[in-house]
């Protein structure tokens, strides 16, 4: 099959196109002008460069390609309106050129979050199918926005939603490691919250059995590990991984909010926004993240098989490596 992965050159993006490239697929990369490209050294792809903000002719992108993985995206902005501008708009560009320019479509994957449907209600507790999508966040709501936008287009789809995404180039968790490392686990408040997380490699195997499955057109499917994880385990996990004992250390509600305002206020005095602001520490402070893996297992006959144990092990000695840690 022949794929177009816009964002191919990411985190996770890099992860899909190992495993399209190892299962014998063809692989196009769309990449802004100026992306850092290293990811995919290595790799047999092709580059088309473009922005789906700016003018773009997707046309020679898109000839002949049976699948669109739409993992192109933004996660922090000061405004909503900066999220919408890309994950909402810009996929509603994409999905108008692949409706003009990709006559072979088999199948257009939008790679989602769990922050579109929102938290669940504690504990180790899933969110369900009946579960009305409450997303918390301007990321959360731009990413449902983008979900009605692929849904409405016509096009045969799928809609995956991953949870918190760790594993080898990745720099969200990268800061619990190197905290870990240090023995301490600092927790978001004084009551355990559960989550569930994906080791990179086993989503990108996922993502691609949601474009070889016979999955009707439509269907909204999360991506997760078989069980959620308390941020005082995982920290712990990730101690021992790393030979340390692991101090938990509670960090009060209120004290987490002040940090989040004053990471913005110095996020906008420096002109760019943050991954850590007041917008994440509203996710961090929810009840739980939780859904379920049955409906993967069921629809594309996937379920994550990397042990935690493992991918943690596994991503600890990529980060040291690579001196990252």
């Amino acid at each position: 099959m022949l794929a177009l992965v816009t964002g191919g050159h990411g985190f996770i993006g890099s992860h899909l196109c190992e495993w399209l490239v190892a299962e014998g697929h063809q692989v196009r990369v769309l990449a802004r002008a100026g992306s850092d490209l290293s990811t995919l050294s290595g790799l047999k792809v092709d580059v088309f460069r473009g922005d789906l903000l700016g003018p773009l002719d997707l046309s020679e992108a898109l000839r002949g390609v049976h699948w669109v993985f739409h993992l192109a995206g933004k996660v922090k902005g000061f405004c909503e309106a900066d999220l919408m501008g890309v994950n909402r708009d810009g996929t509603r560009r994409l999905t108008e050129a692949c409706a003009t320019h990709a006559p072979e479509l088999r199948r257009f994957l939008l790679v989602s979050s769990l922050a579109a449907a929102g938290p669940s209600t504690g504990g180790a507790k899933p969110l369900t199918e009946a579960d009305p999508p409450c997303p918390l966040t301007w990321y959360g709501r731009s990413k449902l926005e983008a979900e009605g936008v692929v849904r409405a287009s016509g096009l045969p789809c799928v809609i995956l939603r991953p949870p918190v995404v760790f594993g080898p180039r990745d720099r969200d968790v990268l800061s619990v490691f190197r905290l870990a490392k240090w023995g301490l686990v600092p927790i978001p408040g004084h009551r355990e919250r559960h989550y569930s997380i994906i080791f990179a490699p086993d989503l990108a195997e996922g993502l691609l059995r949601a474009a070889e499955a016979p999955v009707p057109s439509g269907e909204i499917i999360p991506l997760v590990n078989l069980e959620a994880v308390t941020w005082t385990d995982l920290g712990r996990r990730i101690a021992r991984t790393l030979g340390r004992r692991g101090r938990v250390i509670p960090l009060p509600e209120g004290v987490l909010r002040l940090a989040g305002r004053l990471a913005d206020a110095a996020s906008r005095l420096r002109g760019r926004p943050g991954i850590f602001s007041a917008q994440k520490v509203e996710e961090m402070l929810a009840p739980a993240w939780v859904a379920s893996p049955e409906k993967a297992r069921r629809m594309l006959g996937w379920t994550a098989t990397t042990l935690l144990d493992e991918a943690l092990a596994h991503t600890a000695r990529w980060y040291r490596d690579h001196g990252w840690l």
